[in-house]
């Protein structure tokens, strides 16, 4: 050892000595400062709220930006659906993803939580589902508005058919929204999140879970052009007989003709399509269960979904990840997996 790094040691060892004894000796003098208490906030986030001109809904979004100076071509983006419960996860995962070394820029789309808003949204789309009992109710009033613009159409007697377990029957005037929530993304999220910081248009990535997944695939077959990837976690393809699945025939000419090369990454947990997923302290019916599972099929639409999106002979870009199934995991927990090996799949190493 050289005698520069032993009297660094010692030099250190002496600083941290005297420190000691000052903060030893004040102590003696003085009272201890009380620990505060504080919300806790992520590091270089903003957050923008505006009414859309589409649909006349309230939005907030959390944007993450990156620690590291602009590229000249700019950042790439990840927007996140369901913004309220994925934000922070996603944020931690890009800003410690090395696939990514210049940074990503990560917009949660979300909504409001002061009481009025909550207030005025549960009045008009209550009750919330039991399963947000514990929740507070902004993130109940979350959940309603997601199932509005996450969800295409869908009749009452329809919406009656697909009752899931432990959930009331949605309304027809509460779901259907997801057209102009698609076009409130394009039309206003990125113009104010461009307004924000340089991003690279031709980088931007799509992530939705749930509902979300079935926004993000409804998003990928009637729009394939607007994102470059599509992270589409445990979609809910069984929504009103299927109905996403119309784009099907608009996507594969427009992927077979050239004019859309998008990259597409679908996953889902083991048990989707499995009782497991629900334990038996929930004391559901098990009648109601089999119901779902036999009308839902999660993991085997999903499974139908990429053997499809793998058989479309696409140009130069176009490409499908294998299908991602996340070993003994369920849908509640499902999503976080989907966004790390989104990520990775957004952000891949370059030779």
């Amino acid at each position: 050892m050289s005698r520069r790094v032993l009297a660094c040691i010692s030099l250190a060892a002496m600083m941290a000595s005297a420190t000691a004894m000052s903060a030893s000796d004040n102590a003696t003098t003085r009272p201890a400062a009380k620990p505060s208490a504080g919300a806790v906030s992520i590091q270089n986030t903003r957050r923008v709220d505006f009414v859309s001109k589409v649909n006349g809904h309230r939005y907030s979004l959390q944007v993450s930006l990156p620690f590291k100076p602009v590229p000249a071509k700019g950042f790439p983006v990840l927007y996140v659906l369901d913004g309220d419960f994925f934000f922070g996860s996603a944020t931690e995962i890009v800003r410690g993803h090395a696939n990514a070394p210049g940074g990503v820029v990560v917009v949660g789309i979300g909504y409001p939580d002061d009481p009025a808003w909550v207030q005025d949204v549960i009045a008009r789309r209550g009750p919330p589902a039991p399963s947000m009992d514990d929740e507070p109710r902004s993130r109940a009033a979350q959940d309603l508005e997601r199932t509005y613009d996450m969800t295409l159409p869908a009749s009452d007697a329809e919406l009656a058919a697909q009752v899931l377990p432990g959930y009331p029957p949605a309304k027809s005037t509460n779901v259907g929204g997801l057209d102009d929530f698609l076009k409130t993304i394009e039309t206003e999220v990125k113009p104010r999140v461009a307004a924000l910081v340089k991003i690279d248009p031709t980088n931007q990535v799509l992530f939705g879970d749930s509902h979300g997944g079935l926004a993000a695939l409804h998003a990928l077959l009637v729009e394939p052009s607007a994102f470059r990837t599509f992270i589409i976690g445990s979609p809910t393809i069984w929504w009103n007989q299927k109905a996403v699945l119309a784009g099907e025939s608009q996507f594969a000419a427009a992927v077979t003709a050239g004019r859309a090369s998008p990259r597409v990454l679908v996953t889902m947990g083991a048990l989707e399509s499995s009782r497991a997923m629900f334990p038996a302290s929930w004391k559901m019916d098990p009648t109601a269960i089999d119901t779902y599972l036999h009308m839902s099929r999660m993991v085997e639409n999903a499974r139908e979904l990429v053997k499809w999106l793998k058989s479309i002979h696409g140009g130069p870009g176009y490409g499908v990840g294998d299908y991602v199934l996340f070993d003994r995991l369920g849908h509640a927990i499902a999503p976080w997996p989907a966004l790390a090996w989104g990520v990775n799949f957004a952000f891949p190493i370059v030779p």
